[in-house]
């Protein structure tokens, strides 16, 4: 079924990205780019340099950055596992807080919540406080809690054992946390749920969002005569929906945090278009000018080694793939920090006129140095600990500037809108031109007809480079609302057609990133 609707073009004073092609009607002689983050030069970030940290987890759904929207400051709560190479596999995992005024510069307070060694330390869920085993926490912040006592929400997996029990979890503070009294469930599974989870919240319905996996995820009924391997799920078994046991997406609601939807399908690797060894491990969404982004790990497993891509939907449940399936946080070159994996668990965070994605990071392989031991792996990771280094990163892009619009620097080019409807009496554009470059900007009505004074000829022509340009025709921003077409229905109101609006633009040298009606 095609997710695009005409409701979809009630653009209101949402910016309209270009990440699919919803808005656009017709284009000649410009590209569509992708435009991937930069990666900060003083990553990384946040590393093990305490004594009471073992191994500081920074991977897939084990820590969070979050800007409280209170005091404005960024906050990370970040896994620490404890004995990882006592080939127990992981004998004990809890939750370390740091914090930061600018989001580049990390303190790891030393907090009254759990002492080490008659030392205080940053850990703030586990150890002493009668929480075991917080493994791949997510820490949301709720808009609007029932009480001050839950402005921070969590929820993490008992994990090990391997039985995946669900607990949550809440703060007034983010660093105090008194465990929920009542187990979490999911539809009719209960509260077994497999160990990765990343929390979003939905402002619109005020519901909490998970992307999860259910814990059977991979344990369909395969051919026994094919050899399972000790740790692998099993072989792969192309375009054979049963024996699907790739690792894949899976979504929930709670209006609680505590009583969840059974958890559906949203996202699944491809027989043809995804590499055969290829497994979504997890994803983070958020909603971001009217639509929602997601942030997808992917696993590669014969390599190892794991990426992000960037995928896309307008309704969180039909998801739509960006950059041709290839990754958009690409991992570090060799000998960098983050030559094996890369990981995103946190919402991007708009930061002036960029946009902020932290990322974790690490040297080392996926699991070789967890699995090495029982597979008999002869690979460095298995015996030397010190191998094992994760950190976390920060990745910048400019503000809407996932995909572009871009003409070259010999021939015009020209994008043109589908009719929207609007009440902005203003056009805002994000927009960056060459040496010799221009956007002009012409305004048509629902009959294609150019609204007076606001053609191309008239158009103040763009030359620079901004994030939010007014354009304006011969000296004037304005765009008057015309009244609605048809008249109005004082019975059947729904049935007054509202105005719509068309642009046409005009560019070379030039790429168009985002525009809006304000």
């Amino acid at each position: 079924m095609n997710y695009m609707d005409s409701t979809m073009l009630a653009i209101g004073d949402n910016t309209q990205l270009f990440l699919d092609n919803l808005i656009v009607e017709a284009s000649h002689d410009v590209t569509k780019t992708t435009h991937q983050p930069r990666k900060d030069p003083a990553n990384p970030l946040i590393i093990k340099d305490r004594p009471w940290e073992h191994l500081p987890y920074f991977t897939c759904s084990n820590h969070v950055v979050l800007r409280d929207s209170q005091d404005g400051l960024f906050k990370c709560w970040y896994e620490d596992l404890i004995d990882h190479s006592g080939r127990k596999y992981l004998v004990e995992a809890r939750v370390c807080y740091a914090v930061s005024e600018d989001g580049l510069r990390w303190e790891k307070p030393e907090l009254d919540v759990h002492e080490e060694n008659g030392r205080k330390t940053n850990v703030v869920i586990g150890g002493e406080d009668g929480i075991e085993q917080t493994h791949s926490c997510g820490v949301i912040e709720d808009r609007f809690p029932p009480d001050p006592s839950r402005r921070y929400r969590a929820i993490f997996s008992h994990y090990p054992p391997f039985e995946g029990q669900i607990r949550a979890a809440h703060s007034a503070d983010g660093i105090h946390w008194q465990l929920e009294t009542e187990s979490v469930s999911f539809g009719n599974l209960g509260g077994a749920m497999g160990d990765a989870a990343i929390l979003d919240y939905d402002p619109y319905s005020r519901n909490f969002i998970t992307t999860c996996r259910p814990s059977r995820m991979c344990s369909p009924c395969l051919n026994p005569r094919n050899p399972m391997g000790p740790t692998n799920p099993g072989p792969r078994y192309p375009h054979d929906f049963a024996k699907q046991n790739r690792r894949r997406i899976f979504q929930a609601e709670s209006p609680d945090m505590l009583h969840w939807s059974q958890p559906h399908l949203v996202l699944c690797p491809d027989d043809e278009e995804d590499n055969i060894d290829d497994g979504f491990y997890t994803m983070v969404q958020c909603e971001y000018s009217g639509i929602y982004l997601g942030f997808l790990n992917v696993f590669h497993r014969t390599s190892n080694h794991m990426d992000v891509q960037l995928v896309v939907s307008r309704d969180r449940k039909n998801w739509q793939r960006t950059n041709n399936r290839q990754p958009w946080l690409t991992l570090g070159t060799p000998d960098k920090w983050d030559q094996g994996m890369v990981a995103s668990s946190s919402a991007i965070l708009e930061v002036g006129d960029e946009l902020f994605l932290y990322y974790g990071g690490c040297s080392c392989h996926h699991d070789y140095w967890i699995w090495g031991p029982r597979e008999g792996l002869d690979h460095p990771e298995v015996t030397d600990p010190d191998l094992i280094r994760f950190g976390l990163g920060l990745a910048r892009l400019r503000k809407d500037g996932f995909v572009s619009f871009d003409a070259g620097s010999v021939r015009e080019g020209m994008m043109v809108t589908r009719p929207f409807s609007s009440e902005g009496e203003s056009l805002i554009i994000n927009a960056k031109c060459g040496g010799n470059g221009y956007i002009k900007i012409e305004v048509l009505d629902q009959y294609d007809e150019i609204i007076e004074g606001r053609s191309k000829e008239a158009c103040d022509v763009f030359t620079a480079d901004s994030t939010a340009h007014n354009v304006t025709w011969n000296g004037d921003g304005s765009l008057p609302v015309t009244p609605m077409s048809g008249g109005g229905d004082t019975i059947y109101p729904w049935k007054s057609q509202p105005q719509f609006r068309k642009l046409r633009f005009f560019m070379k040298d030039a790429e168009l990133y985002s525009f809006s009606m304000k």
